[in-house]
């Protein structure tokens, strides 16, 4: 099918038996997790924002629904869920000699980020070095910031 993202959600906290979701949008990835956030998405999505369960962005594929039905077939989520400790599998080249490696390729660091009207979130390192993510409330970036010690608020945009 068309060409999109598909996209793993990793849930703070499970509900019930569910600790991922994952989903497929065609166009813009944000406008699609505001709605699952909003509770105007998938059913599980609405379920776990009435129970106040938030969740992040784990794992970010290229592809069209034929892989986002694919990946929720083999069920397992957590199988390829980095924020779970899985390293996803490398194929097609050769793997680093890991006498040399310092540290593990695919480590999730997780950092605070700030947006202009000092909302503090926290994010993968990788994610926010990779998307645009832009507060709704004043419509500037989300930027890594190093030493926040305000609380966590929810906002992935």
């Amino acid at each position: 099918m068309n060409a999109g993202t598909v996209y793993l959600l990793h849930f703070e906290r499970p509900y019930k038996h569910a600790r991922h979701y994952i989903g497929w949008t065609p166009g813009d990835l944000n406008r699609r997790l505001r709605q699952h956030r909003n509770g105007t998405g998938a059913r599980l999505m609405a379920v776990i924002t009435a129970e106040g369960i938030d969740f992040v962005v784990a794992r970010l594929w290229t592809g069209g629904r034929n892989l986002e039905r694919s990946l929720k077939r083999r069920g397992g989520a957590s199988r390829c869920c980095p924020l779970c400790g899985i390293t996803p599998r490398v194929t097609g080249w050769d793997q680093p000699d890991i006498e040399h490696v310092t540290a593990e390729p695919y480590a999730i660091n997780i950092v605070p980020a700030i947006c202009a009207c000092n909302r503090v979130t926290h994010h993968a390192a990788s994610f926010l070095a990779t998307a645009s993510i832009t507060c709704l409330d004043c419509h500037q970036p989300v930027v890594p910031q190093r030493d926040v010690q305000e609380e966590h608020h929810v906002l992935i945009r």
